[in-house]
């Protein structure tokens, strides 16, 4: 049963996110909760020293990180194709993937109505200010908690698009573990304040963006080719078709040559240069 459906495509449309239980489930989920787990420490672990980053207690950090499951999670099929048909292109590059963990004390947002810290990521998203006609001018992200988020675990609130800033009419992101949400840097939303004692809130996202748009973009992750292990052997374990969304050229791209594709070898282990061998052997 496919999870992403055109319903999902039409509540994007029309909300500006849409909101999917169960997205992951089973082995899979139990395999990234620990794998979040190890990078992004649990409360009861560092309590005595918080981390501060932002407003109050969190963490945030980017790529990279040393799990390998979360990066092979990131090419999610259903993810990659729903993104493509949101963003009205093949040709999609994926944009920075970041985690992040709420922790107690964390006050940012407010709490019930409060709107501070409202706002749409488009401003340091992108050079371009907010298109209101043509959608595929903004990048996705799939947000997703691994693990249950309640009411006062500092859940995201988002704003339906047709109440524009109206926080009373905010839908707060509590959900169970494996929930998926999906929105733009279009769609209006706000943190919430961590007011339990103990516990954290966790968030793993990764994001897409239109390979032509080279005006968008976060952050990103050209600097780990060659000073990330981990990455590098992520990279490495990819089909030619998959590393294109993660900006590299396609087989048949004038760059590819014995000597280029001797040097990724080596960069990339497990680099196999054959679909681009093909391509060139085919141009002769």
């Amino acid at each position: 049963m496919r999870r992403l459906t055109d319903k999902n495509l039409e509540e994007l449309d029309l909300n500006g996110f849409t909101i999917v239980p169960d997205f992951i489930s089973g082995d899979l989920l139990t395999t990234l909760q620990a794998a979040q787990r190890r990078v992004l420490p649990p409360w009861e672990e560092i309590r005595t020293n918080p981390p501060q980053d932002q407003s109050g207690n969190s963490y945030v950090p980017c790529f990279p990180h040393e799990e390998m499951d979360l990066y092979k999670a990131t090419m999610d099929e259903e993810s990659i194709a729903f993104a493509r048909k949101w963003l009205k292109t093949h040709e999609i590059h994926m944009r920075v993937g970041c985690m992040i963990a709420r922790y107690p004390g964390h006050t940012g947002g407010g709490t019930e109505f409060d709107d501070t810290g409202l706002h749409i990521d488009n401003g340091n998203n992108s050079l371009l200010p907010i298109s209101e006609t043509y959608r595929e001018f903004g990048q996705m992200v799939f947000w997703v908690h691994l693990e249950d988020v309640d009411m006062d675990q500092a859940p995201l609130r988002l704003i339906p698009r047709k109440h524009g800033r109206d926080m009373t009419k905010c839908v707060p992101l509590v959900c169970k573990a494996g929930t998926l949400c999906i929105f733009t840097n279009f769609t209006y939303h706000s943190a919430s304040a961590y007011t339990r004692a103990d516990g954290q809130r966790y968030t793993w996202a990764y994001s897409f963006g239109r390979a032509d748009h080279y005006w968008e973009g976060f952050k990103h992750y050209t600097h780990l080719g060659k000073s990330t292990p981990i990455f590098q052997e992520f990279i490495g374990g990819l089909s030619a078709a998959q590393r294109e969304i993660w900006r590299f050229p396609p087989p048949g791209h004038h760059y590819y040559t014995a000597q280029t594709l001797s040097l990724l070898e080596e960069q990339y282990p497990g680099w196999d240069s054959e679909e681009y061998l093909t391509h060139m052997s085919a141009e002769l």
